[in-house]
């Protein structure tokens, strides 16, 4: 993965797309979340779970319980 991203970002002959398999579940947070991020966080799972997706609300914390 490190040589794919290395040789992506020394092309300089136009803009180039890496083709990345990622965890779907995965959050990206900053260092620090301020308190309106984690209310809006927590009103998007509160809407999901309403709207009977509550396994995309479980995958998501089983798969970031680590950053809790």
């Amino acid at each position: 993965m490190k040589d794919a991203l290395a040789e992506a970002l020394a092309y300089s002959d136009g803009p180039v797309v890496v083709d990345a398999v990622v965890d779907r579940f995965a959050l990206s947070l900053p260092s620090h979340v301020p308190l309106h991020t984690f209310e809006g966080y927590t009103l998007a799972m509160a809407k999901q779970v309403l709207s009977g997706h509550m396994d995309t609300v479980i995958k998501t914390i089983e798969r970031n319980v680590d950053l809790i």
